[in-house]
């Protein structure tokens, strides 16, 4: 019995936790961000002032989380060595809020978001006032105009964030990794910074809804998983190499291609 009454006070918690976000969501993207963007005196220095004030409300979203006990994560703690100018962050994407986690703990960064986050009330707004890249569904690296806008952001010297598998992991596993990050960086010039992100146990993954969560907290960690790397002249084979770099990380059998 004291079991479940543990289990019901993390679920309820747990949503406070989403209805803030969604709430604080609703409020930056409809009434502070497009106020700032009105008061910048360019587009690109509109969009930058957005990420920064998303970033900081990101991280005291991460902070609830960790008061109410379902995620242990502070952003503040991220340490990584990140090379100088604009790179292309890839990362590894067991739940659903390593969006947010490496936002807030990385400088100013645009970041690769799905079509079906813009049609959201919530975060549409926010996203476009943020300059984020909205990508077709499907494979999110496959359109021509994703990619050409995620190479304008590294020529304005903004680092961009790519989830190479273009949706959720599978549990305890890793999708392929699709080429696009690495086209994008070696046509842009830039390095890619491969982000290991780790989440035990497993919560929030492909499939689950917000209330599953397990029955202790889970701890989630956001480390630098080799050097960065130049794709070279073939950035689908550092895609295939990366793979095998986090598998052997994460400690899963090889799987696909």
């Amino acid at each position: 019995m004291l079991h479940l009454f543990r289990q019901a006070v993390r679920v309820v918690t747990t949503g406070c936790a989403f209805a803030s976000f969604f709430l604080g969501g609703a409020v930056l993207g409809w009434i502070v961000l497009p106020l700032v963007t009105l008061a910048a005196p360019t587009p690109d220095e509109g969009a930058r002032r957005c990420r920064r004030i998303v970033r900081r409300s990101w991280i005291l979203f991460h902070d609830l989380l960790r008061i109410t006990r379902t995620i242990d994560y502070d952003p503040r703690k991220v340490k990584v060595d990140l090379p100088d100018g604009p790179c292309v962050y890839v990362a590894n994407h067991p739940t659903l809020l390593d969006a947010t986690a490496i936002t807030a703990a990385l400088p100013d960064l645009t970041m690769v978001a799905k079509t079906a986050m813009y049609r959201t009330p919530v975060l549409g707004s926010l996203l476009r006032l943020c300059a984020f890249v909205e990508a077709d569904e499907g494979s999110p690296f496959s359109g021509a105009e994703a990619a050409t806008r995620c190479l304008a952001r590294l020529r304005a010297g903004v680092p961009v964030l790519i989830f190479p598998e273009g949706t959720r992991s599978p549990v305890r596993g890793l999708g392929n990794f699709h080429a696009g990050a690495f086209q994008i960086a070696a046509r842009a010039g830039v390095p890619v910074v491969p982000l290991l992100v780790r989440c035990e146990p497993p919560t929030l993954k492909r499939g689950d809804a917000w209330y599953d969560v397990p029955p202790e907290t889970a701890r989630m960690t956001i480390e630098l998983l080799t050097r960065p790397c130049l794709p070279g002249p073939a950035p689908t084979d550092l895609a295939g190499r990366l793979r095998g770099v986090y598998l052997q990380a994460l400690g899963y059998e090889p799987t696909g291609s």
